[in-house]
């Protein structure tokens, strides 16, 4: 029997009968690693090319139909990978966005990209003198903010970052603005502590924190009598004047004067981020007092993107050497308080709107 020729067998190794066909350059081997070791000496890919050439009498045939039907299969499947990709991953664009490049029809007309209670928002923000500074589309920060407004309480619900532990741990947590930011840390702080807890350690603290409700409305129910039982108290007249005064005697003080304010007391602080300072700078806080809501301490202030509180062990006067507080600041820089700019901002923004709607009702005249 005669030996077969070598043009018959693997090109690699000239032993073995051809199995395999490169697609990209169709040279013939035997085996895996002759397959490995022909893409290492001619610097072969394995991969075909859709754009070599073809004769007809190739491309007529069921490999040729699938060959090209794989081209265009991968050209689309590469698309929608992309468009994922922007649109889910980075939220880049939104996916009509996509739709008007490609048609130049809009599928909502209007304003798009808006979150729920938009209009509220800007016009809460407005009124508190509050410019919240945006992050580009897409970034962290960006996709991080999750204000929204809130329909009970009828204010901003504020998505808030706190810097806890000196400013080393970022916690997200979402905040109603008329809410006291001392009950909101104090919150945060019992969550934690519960989410650490085991399903025994959890059961036994809802009993106590229940028995604890239960005595302090027992407690009120007793100081608050019926006004039946109340001794009426005779009027008195004045020795001097003649004149008789109908106030009651040794009323306590806390009745003749303001009602008592809602202090909360941590034995940590509170600071509140100014954005947008030169990286030069340590970064500027501004202290914050946890017995106020957050919306009154935003008044006439800026965020970017929502509101950065660092929770601190230093008072304001021994903050580290990575922190300044604004008065500071300001008098390193020369710059206008916060609230200056702010108001200044605001007017200019009423004034273009006011000159808006003058324009507008303008042309509905000359109509």
């Amino acid at each position: 029997m005669s030996d077969p020729l070598l043009s018959s067998l693997c090109r690699i190794c000239n032993i073995q009968v051809p199995k395999y066909t490169c697609p990209r350059c169709s040279l013939q081997t035997c085996s895996l690693a002759c397959s490995k070791r022909h893409k290492a000496w001619s610097s072969c890919n394995g991969q075909r090319d859709p754009t070599a050439y073809k004769p007809v009498s190739q491309l007529a045939t069921p490999s040729g139909i699938d060959h090209d039907y794989n081209f265009l299969h991968g050209i689309e499947h590469r698309i929608e990978r992309s468009e994922r990709a922007i649109v889910e991953d980075r939220c880049l664009v939104d996916r009509e966005e996509l739709v008007y490049a490609r048609t130049g029809e809009r599928l909502h007309k209007g304003k798009r990209n808006q979150v729920a209670g938009a209009a509220q928002i800007e016009r809460t923000l407005l009124s508190m003198g509050t410019v919240v500074h945006r992050a580009p589309k897409g970034m962290q920060r960006n996709r991080e903010n999750g204000t929204s407004w809130s329909k009970g309480s009828r204010c901003i619900h504020w998505q808030v970052e706190w810097m806890v532990d000196n400013g080393q741990r970022k916690v997200l947590n979402k905040v109603i603005g008329n809410n006291l930011i001392g009950e909101v840390y104090l919150a945060i702080l019992d969550e934690e502590r519960t989410s650490k807890m085991t399903g025994q350690e959890k059961k036994a603290e809802r009993k106590r924190k229940a028995d604890e409700l239960k005595q302090r409305i027992s407690k009120i129910a007793r100081t608050d009598g019926p006004e039946e039982d109340l001794t009426p108290i005779p009027a008195l007249q004045n020795p001097e004047t003649g004149a008789w005064s109908l106030s009651p005697f040794l009323i306590p003080d806390v009745a003749l004067g303001d009602p008592l304010k809602h202090t909360i007391s941590l034995s940590q602080h509170l600071y509140l981020l100014r954005p947008r300072t030169p990286s030069s700078f340590p970064k500027v806080l501004v202290p914050l007092d946890p017995s106020k809501s957050l919306d009154q301490q935003l008044k006439r202030r800026a965020v970017l993107e929502f509101p950065t509180i660092f929770v601190l062990d230093s008072g304001p006067q021994d903050l580290p050497g990575q922190f300044m507080l604004e008065h500071t600041y300001i008098t390193a820089t020369g710059q206008k308080p916060m609230g200056e700019d702010l108001e200044g901002r605001r007017r200019l923004i009423e004034e273009m709107s006011t000159s808006g709607e003058d324009t507008s009702n303008s042309d509905s005249d000359s109509d």
